[in-house]
């Protein structure tokens, strides 16, 4: 409509009377009356997908502003404020503000909406944005630490798990048990993290299953080289008690496929070669669970 256009173009207009709040006001107005529209032009219909598109990257912006609004000590960023109250497009956006902050968690959202494939910068991105969410509360209590970087990666994971390649699982959980094994913190953390994203027991086995055939020296360097065992008992123990709640038709098949991942975990640690309490905390919950299928 006439009246959509209109709206499009005083969004756009360049005048520094405008906040961007002002600018994302016009768009969405835009858009509610390119939808009246749309059902009966063809052209309307196109123009109100350009219209869904620019919000969509006036929303990224305003996460920027946001920001970069909360960077006080910093002139530049007081400046590149002022500059976002007119609305930008993707790419200026990405590489003159987001890149140029390191505004990673931005980045990411911007390549995601972008539909920009690159596994290699997905991962540097997911390793930047979990540091900065560290370094940001690196001054509370640990509890409150792991509480608020579990909220985030909740929030991501929920954003982002339907496109798998902007979040990569297998990374992302190794990132993750990396830092939790540093930190000392809880064993069943991550799984738990995972779990709350709905990401399913099945899928985060093959997970840890990849990652310990990897047989990274990392978990030597830190101390732990049965680490990622423990966390798979602790995940089989979760995926036990969950299999509870589905009918036995379907428990069945899957908790003989479980017996034999914990018969196999049981045979390789009782050929271990190494001593000590790591190996042998990971043994004895191995053997716990299979124990525990007696009941079956």
């Amino acid at each position: 409509s006439a009246a959509a256009r209109i709206l499009a173009k005083l969004a756009d207009r360049d005048t520094g009377n405008l906040t961007l709040w002002d600018r994302i006001d016009y768009v969405s107005r835009a858009i509610l009356c390119a939808k009246a529209c749309s059902t009966t032009l063809h052209n309307e219909g196109e123009f109100l997908h350009e219209l869904e598109d620019k919000m969509d990257v006036a929303q990224l912006q305003l996460n920027i502003y946001s920001c970069l609004e909360q960077m006080t000590s910093s002139t530049e960023a007081a400046a590149a404020v002022c500059e976002l109250n007119t609305l930008v497009d993707i790419s200026t956006l990405y590489s003159e503000y987001a890149e140029k902050f390191g505004l990673a968690e931005c980045q990411l959202a911007i390549i995601h909406c972008a539909g920009h494939h690159d596994p290699l910068l997905v991962q540097r991105l997911w390793r930047e944005l979990l540091t900065q969410e560290i370094n940001s509360t690196q001054h509370l209590p640990q509890v409150s630490l792991m509480s608020s970087l579990r909220s985030k990666i909740v929030l991501l994971g929920n954003t982002y798990q339907a496109a798998e390649k902007f979040f990569p699982l297998q990374f992302t959980v190794q990132q993750l048990e990396i830092i939790s094994c540093k930190g000392g913190w809880d064993e069943g953390w991550v799984v738990e993290t995972m779990l709350q994203t709905g990401i399913q027991h099945s899928t985060l086995h093959s997970t840890y299953a990849s990652l310990l055939q990897m047989k990274q020296a990392c978990w030597e360097q830190l101390g732990a080289p049965y680490h990622l065992h423990i966390v798979i008992s602790l995940l089989l123990t979760s995926y036990v008690s969950h299999l509870n709640t589905v009918s036995l038709h379907e428990r069945k098949p899957v908790l003989c496929a479980i017996q034999d991942i914990i018969d196999a975990h049981v045979v390789d640690l009782q050929a271990s070669t190494s001593v000590g309490s790591d190996v042998t905390s990971a043994l004895s919950r191995f053997k716990a669970l299979q124990a525990g299928f007696n009941k079956y």
